[in-house]
């Protein structure tokens, strides 16, 4: 029988620790979230994020601008949440307007705060790559010498996950667009990790069917006449495989969890 990868069930043991962390501290973590516009999509995930840090017992602070935000407006935020010592964690909710220049943002945040891993030369590992290895770990499946295969190798996702499995002890190869035998390889790979952005494109024949691969898919994309889904055609790939987290409710709770994980090592 396919074990399905709950994230919700994980988050819900990581909040517990978090809980008992934050209760030998006599600070009160503080994230602040910038966000720039008011995307639906981007709304939802902050209000995860508020809800959990709540649930923890840390703050979180929205500070929200205009969808024509100017550069040096958001820089002067960023700056004023750097210099404040009540905020200890500092991200820049994702997507943002195309006509700012991503990198230059997010590298604005002082390193000892980006607590989602993301400016560069940070030493936070983002939030979506621990949560990833985090979901691995709560199911004990181990990465240590194990061959996985990540689709996908973005600056947000893709690379910082393959390079935290490397860290892992995992025989990682990253598979993109330019990749001939994407196939051949992730039928080898022992992990399979799958995140490129297009809803159901992984099947069944991206795998071995025998029942002894794991499946993480980091992928979601609502569609109108099937709502939220992965990048993997979960029904299909389910019935052959050992183990595979849903859409939603698979990797998004913890990547939930490793944000405020990551923001409480700022101070504990």
């Amino acid at each position: 029988m396919t074990l399905i990868l709950n994230g919700r069930k994980a988050q819900a043991a990581l909040k517990e620790r978090l809980v008992a962390r934050l209760a030998k501290l006599n600070a009160k973590p503080t994230l602040a979230i910038v966000q720039v516009g008011a995307r639906e999509e981007s709304n939802a995930y902050i209000a995860r994020k508020k809800e959990f840090g709540e649930e923890i017992g840390a703050g979180v602070e929205l500070v929200r601008l205009s969808e024509d935000a100017t550069e040096p407006e958001i820089l002067s935020v960023v700056q004023r949440l750097n210099t404040d010592p009540q905020v200890h964690g500092i991200i820049l909710q994702l997507p943002i307007p195309a006509h700012l220049n991503k990198q230059r943002l997010l590298d604005a945040v002082v390193l000892e705060k980006d607590v989602d891993g993301l400016a560069t030369g940070s030493t936070f590992t983002p939030a979506t790559a621990r949560g990833v290895l985090s979901l691995l770990q709560f199911y004990q499946i181990p990465t240590e010498g194990k061959k996985v295969a990540v689709l996908g190798r973005s600056a947000l996702v893709g690379a910082p996950t393959a390079k935290a499995l490397r860290e892992a002890g995992a025989i990682v190869t990253v598979c993109h667009s330019g990749t001939k035998n994407t196939k051949e390889i992730t039928r080898a790979s022992d992990i399979v990790v799958v995140a490129i952005g297009k809803p159901k494109f992984v099947g069944a024949d991206y795998f071995r069917d025998d029942q002894t691969q794991v499946v993480v898919d980091v992928g979601i994309t609502s569609l109108a006449e099937e709502g939220v889904v992965g990048d993997v055609d979960f029904e299909k790939v389910k019935e052959i495989v050992a183990a595979i987290s849903p859409v939603p409710g698979g990797v998004g709770p913890m990547t939930v969890g490793a944000l405020f994980e990551n923001l409480l090592s700022v101070i504990y």
